[in-house]
């Protein structure tokens, strides 16, 4: 394949793997599935596209490190960063390493800061060696085109074959953690928050923004609301999922209670400062739970209130819930 069009499609797959990969945290994950899959296919593709690109770069470099051309070092350091970034998803998509295995740091999470570290210097790496010629109509030929259509049945039947091999692996990548087994499941924070210590007599639960009734609830008023349980799928970006039973108060009866509008925006906050907002829509499916299974929620997973969302990944499920603020649209 010819250099400019090997190098397009390298630039084109980390392109496509860093928009499927953080557009799809922040969408439902129903919404985000298709996303999840290009992200696999263009990971793979990316890997096989390195054949040609390994003979390119050799030959570039047998020419360039003679002449002490620096421009080099910018494409060695994005080869260095390659290793770790591609090897650790093609290792998780096989099922070679997990969430807790071989480091106590989940792999996927190295693989994600290695891949953003790695489209920094492909950008910086494109921009101080951009080519020109030949032109792009001169890629378009027969030859170039049955390598690009070998390229992308290459990506999906491998993304096919490795999807079979793990059985507890969602599509969004995440292995089981184990299911139904109260407060025993892993223990992570987005933001790395300390976790905080509450006082459950003291702690309030704060209703504010645009209702017609503002609230300061303590625990014991917020048990007077209707009771709600809901098995819901815990999918965290660590790399980890666990469905649990969920009981707690229905996040739309405190609205309805406190009068906010069918339209409002809500934004869940946490003591720590940590928060996610959601369309009112949205908001109907999710409860303020209180237990995990029979056991209350313990201070690691939230204790005294953490926000369930079935459908949305783990980093907005807030933990420590201390307000719940409205905004009319």
């Amino acid at each position: 394949m010819p250099r400019r069009a090997t190098n397009l499609v390298l630039l084109v797959a980390v392109g496509t793997l860093v928009a499927t990969g953080l557009v799809a945290w922040l969408l439902p994950e129903s919404s985000a599935l298709p996303l999840y899959l290009a992200h696999r296919v263009a990971g793979l593709t990316l890997v096989a596209a390195l054949l040609w690109k390994y003979a390119i770069a050799r030959r570039s470099l047998a020419r360039r490190i003679p002449r002490g051309d620096r421009s080099v070092w910018l494409g060695v350091l994005s080869a260095a960063l390659l290793v770790p970034s591609a090897g650790l998803g093609l290792a998780w998509t096989a099922g070679l390493v997990s969430f807790d295995r071989p480091w106590g740091y989940s792999a996927l999470n190295l693989h994600v800061f290695a891949g953003l570290g790695l489209a920094g210097l492909v950008i910086a790496h494109a921009l101080r060696r951009v080519e020109g010629r030949p032109a792009l109509a001169t890629l378009a030929g027969r030859r170039s085109l049955l390598r690009l259509g070998a390229l992308g049945v290459l990506g999906v039947v491998a993304t096919a074959a490795l999807d079979r091999v793990s059985a507890d692996r969602r599509a969004t990548g995440s292995r089981g953690a184990g299911s139904f087994t109260g407060n025993d499941f892993p223990l992570t924070s987005w933001t790395f928050d300390a976790i905080p210590t509450l006082d459950p007599a003291s702690w309030r639960l704060i209703v504010s923004g645009d209702v017609m009734r503002r609230g300061l609830l303590s625990l014991d008023e917020l048990g007077t609301l209707p009771r709600r349980e809901v098995a819901a799928v815990l999918d965290c970006t660590g790399g980890w999922w666990t469905e649990q039973r969920w009981r707690g108060v229905s996040l739309a009866d405190l609205l309805d209670v406190h009068g906010a509008a069918p339209t409002a925006l809500v934004e869940v906050i946490s003591v720590t400062g940590h928060r996610w907002s959601f369309d009112r829509a949205e908001a109907e499916h999710a409860i303020l739970a209180t237990h995990v299974g029979d056991e209350s929620i313990s201070a690691g997973h939230g204790y005294p209130l953490r926000l369930v969302v079935p459908g949305r990944r783990g980093f907005t499920w807030i933990k420590w819930v201390g307000e719940v603020a409205v905004t009319r649209r």
